[in-house]
């Protein structure tokens, strides 16, 4: 298989079509042309080449390791490779622990882009100029990360937004990085059984399915308008997502209000806002998981700086372009998972996870032995006094997965992430008695939303 026969595994589709981007691996991309993806193979091979040869005079001096100097590669090959090195990074346990740690340092900072391509791509995707739509547009960006950068602008009658542009030319960019990983990838599983156990391959497609979700930002601007809704059925008035103005928004431009407030992990600035942050936080947490009993959804990205106290007293999310989603029947797996760990059930939690297809044809899985082996990987995470460390959950639960064979859904250990930063806010405000998953009020208001559901769901 050549490079150009992987890239033209991706059919031609319009990058405005929302449609088009239905999650079927590398379908979910745009299609690179060969003469694309040759340059870019070229540039690719070149610099990871150079760090290569680097690496070795590194070992030789033991100035450079290799976890290093491939953070360093990843860092010039561009903003695609920058956010696939920010997956080690948060993979622990799914990648080499030294590998996962030097990627850590690894941020999604990326120099800006000219405001003349601001400019340019709001005339292209919304019809009109920048001066026609926003009576202020902040030239200097407020943030610019790999994918998008994003400005401050207010509009005529004086409301304050921020106006989110796609950085220019990344689509065909992905396109033509995914093709390459997913090349290597493929060269890899011919010589690596490493790489065929962990099913590179498929690590490289979910990475594409992801990307190009994020790369249509009407996808991110629906997925606000579905919290908002949710929070609405469910009566949570201190907790949103920015509203969306949808006659501002495209494929490349997304724009909404505003927040002001705090980060959730500033705690020293929340508590002096004389809210009560602790209630605030729980009603937070609860909504997180209202999301995902409603409508099976869940904000796959809950850092600290995606997750505020607004300045009226709210909590805001942002930052909607990492979602995890699961259909009905995983979505009541996903709950008894949760609710096994609340209990300390771990017939519930084996339950739960041999009910998301996490057994892979040909698999025979011992049951008891699962169970046996969830109560010895986790009973000694309960601590007496501060109660579960979630820190050692993700990499236990793969490493007991590993044991018996299971293939782990990417969005369970997506939501499980999420509880490790949630539960790292709770006990910030709340201490050892305030953990996630056997904190008394949280259990209560999780098992009252789900009563709640099910009852509307039969009405």
């Amino acid at each position: 298989m050549s490079i150009l026969a992987v890239s033209s595994a991706v059919p031609d589709r319009d990058p405005n079509d929302v449609a088009s981007l239905a999650p079927d691996t590398l379908s979910a991309l745009p299609r690179p042309s060969a003469l694309q993806v040759l340059a870019r193979f070229f540039v690719v091979s070149g610099i990871l080449v150079w760090f290569s040869l680097r690496r070795v005079v590194g070992a030789i001096t033991r100035s450079l390791d290799g976890p290093t100097a491939m953070r360093l590669a990843f860092e010039r090959l561009g903003p695609i490779y920058v956010k696939l090195g920010q997956l080690v990074a948060s993979g622990e346990a799914l990648f080499p622990e030294r590998y996962s740690e030097a990627f850590r340092t690894l941020l999604d900072r990326v120099p800006p882009f000219p405001f003349d391509e601001v400019e340019r791509i709001v005339r292209e995707d919304l019809g009109k100029g920048t001066s026609e739509l926003f009576a202020e547009l902040d030239p200097k960006p407020l943030a610019a990360a790999s994918i998008a950068q994003v400005h401050a602008a207010k509009l005529a009658d004086g409301r304050e937004i921020v106006v989110k542009v796609q950085r220019p030319g990344i689509g065909a960019l992905a396109a033509a990085d995914v093709a390459i990983m997913r090349f290597f990838a493929w060269i890899a599983t011919k010589l690596s059984r490493l790489a065929r156990n962990s099913n590179v391959i498929a690590f490289v497609d979910d990475f594409a399915i992801n990307l190009a979700q994020e790369l249509d930002f009407r996808r991110e601007a629906q997925r606000m308008r579905d919290f908002n809704q949710v929070m609405r059925e469910m009566g949570n008035e201190i907790t949103a997502a920015p509203v969306v103005l949808d006659e501002l928004t495209h494929a490349r431009v997304l724009t909404m209000e505003r927040f002001r407030g705090w980060r959730i992990d500033d705690v020293q600035a929340v508590r002096a806002t004389g809210y009560d942050a602790e209630e605030r936080l729980l009603q937070g947490i609860r909504a997180w998981f209202q999301t995902l009993i409603l409508r099976g959804f869940f904000h796959g990205d809950v850092h600290a700086g995606n997750f505020m106290l607004l300045e009226d007293g709210r909590i805001g999310f942002l930052d909607f372009g990492i979602v995890g989603s699961f259909g009905p029947q995983f979505r009541q797996g996903v709950l008894e998972y949760v609710l096994g760990f609340q209990s300390r059930d771990w017939n519930r939690v084996a339950e739960a996870m041999l009910a998301m297809e996490t057994v892979p044809p040909g698999v025979t899985v011992d049951r008891e032995a699962l169970v046996m082996d969830l109560e010895v990987t986790f009973a000694p995470m309960i601590d007496p006094e501060e109660g579960f460390k979630l820190r050692d959950l993700v990499p236990g639960l793969v490493r007991s997965s590993r044991r018996h064979g299971l293939r782990l859904p990417r969005d369970l250990v997506l939501v499980t992430k999420q509880l490790v930063y949630l539960d790292r806010y709770s006990r910030a405000y709340g201490g050892a008695k305030m953990n996630v998953l056997t904190d008394q009020r949280l259990t209560n208001l999780i098992m009252q939303d789900m009563f709640a559901a099910m009852f509307a769901r039969g009405s």
